[in-house]
């Protein structure tokens, strides 16, 4: 669902995932990011600029079309410190996901 979102240019809420992928609003949120950290590429993007690591775990969104809050988590995980006000960061992640899945 989420290379899908970026090989169209979009996100995905948070809400809607959920509607997909049975169960997941019924765990704690501790539990929904143990099991949003195992989202990993099915194919591998090609893109003619270097790769920084983005993750697909970033075109989830809150209602609004925002950050989903649990992103900062995810980020965390995998090693991605976020600045307090990640806004700016997490939009240039999200343009890097959709650019690599056009070029795919």
């Amino acid at each position: 669902m989420l290379e899908h979102a970026a090989r169209l240019g979009k996100t995905v809420t948070f809400t809607s995932l959920c509607g997909q992928v049975k169960g997941l609003s019924k765990l704690t949120e501790s539990d929904q990011v143990q099991v949003l950290r195992r989202v990993k590429p099915t194919a591998r993007p090609h893109s003619p600029k270097p790769q920084r690591p983005a993750l697909l775990t970033a075109l989830i969104t809150d209602e609004a079309g925002g950050m989903h809050p649990l992103y900062r988590r995810l980020a965390d995980h995998a090693g991605h410190h976020l600045p307090q006000q990640a806004d700016g960061v997490w939009t240039n992640t999200v343009e890097i996901l959709h650019d690599r899945y056009r070029t795919s």
